[in-house]
């Protein structure tokens, strides 16, 4: 079991994450050197790797400290126990909301395009991303579904592909109108957007009446 860092190892392992972040964004994953790392971060390259063993390492706690800091753990949480489809349709719009909020940030859609252009050349690193944070957000979806399912409060086959329905249509924002959209203008939905893939996601789901 790893011992918890001290305050003042936290702020440098923070300062190296943060010059990692920087060279990533401006030069790329290959470009990007962990000499180039220590000389950013102005740490010695002794003092570097005691943190990180590589730069696989750096990316992963780029990764998680953005999500950190753009959710501030809004969309990774689960809401209170259900009660009823009021409660279910009103933590599907929260969920909605923080995570087109959250993904369409600038810095989060420039990461992710250097993910991207450099994963031909490094495949790891799409499976990287898709466990810091694909699969971590569909994990929480599906935890929803699956308690709404259990109060029955919503019908579907199985709970991963009932997560897969919901957040997909919202993914189509963050990939049509985020990462395929000028650097620095991604275009959010609308609040009435945001609702209509609800109510579409809560009608797919109704519960038949007996």
């Amino acid at each position: 079991m790893e011992r918890p860092l001290s305050p003042r190892a936290q702020a440098k392992k923070k300062q190296i994450c943060e010059a990692a972040k920087k060279l990533f964004l401006e030069l790329g994953f290959a470009a990007t050197s962990m000499d180039a790392v220590s000389r950013e971060a102005g740490v010695s390259k002794q003092t570097l790797y005691g943190y990180y063993d590589g730069k696989e390492a750096l990316l992963v706690d780029v990764l998680e400290q953005l999500i950190q800091n753009l959710a501030q753990e809004r969309f990774f949480a689960l809401p209170e126990p259900l009660a009823d489809r009021m409660q279910l349709r009103e933590a599907l719009k929260q969920i909605a909301e923080a995570v087109v909020t959250s993904l369409m940030q600038v810095e989060y859609l420039a990461l992710v395009r250097v993910i991207i252009s450099e994963s031909p050349r490094f495949p790891r690193l799409g499976q990287l991303f898709r466990t810091t944070v694909p699969e971590q957000m569909l994990k929480r979806v599906s935890s929803l579904m699956r308690q709404a399912k259990e109060r029955g409060l919503a019908q579907f086959p199985d709970a991963e592909s009932a997560a897969r329905m919901f957040v997909g249509p919202l993914l189509t924002y963050v990939l049509l109108d985020g990462l395929f959209a000028p650097a620095t203008q991604p275009q959010a939905p609308s609040s009435q957007q945001i609702e209509a893939v609800v109510d579409l996601a809560m009608k797919a789901m109704a519960v038949e009446c007996v």
